[in-house]
């Protein structure tokens, strides 16, 4: 698979990333539910007390076993939305960018990248905790 693309086959591409995306977006903003579904990351959590961090732990838990096809598919989409967003920088990407452009073009799609490991495991995880197969 060659990644040489033209200009219009970039075009098209980064029309239907975006497409997918907003379509992506609407169904995460669309559902009360998923707003409600806790996430404390490491760097959260290591700016919180102790005690905060287990009540934290709780609360991501308890919510999980309580919805957990629910909570799993918040994060299969927000991991989906991810990769959506490295592609798109993959694809808007500048021939011959500044060295300043390439590390800032490179630290994007780390983050976006660790988000969708880290969404689409969270989610793998809720789904195999749960003992009623």
């Amino acid at each position: 698979m060659s990644l040489t693309l033209t200009k219009q086959e970039d075009s098209v591409d980064l029309q239907r990333l975006r497409k997918a995306l907003a379509e992506l977006d609407q169904i995460q903003g669309n559902s009360p539910e998923r707003s409600k579904i806790p996430f404390y990351g490491p760097t959260l959590l290591a700016s919180m007390s102790r005690i905060d961090q287990e009540q934290a732990l709780r609360a991501e838990a308890a919510r999980y076993d309580e919805m957990p096809e629910e909570s799993a598919l918040h994060f299969c989409i927000t991991a989906a939305i991810s990769l959506l967003e490295v592609s798109q920088v993959i694809l808007n990407r500048s021939a011959d960018p500044s060295p300043q452009d390439r590390e800032r073009q490179w630290k994007t799609l780390v983050a976006y990248t660790k988000t969708a490991g880290r969404s689409a495991y969270r989610a793998a995880s809720i789904l195999t905790d749960q003992r009623d197969y």
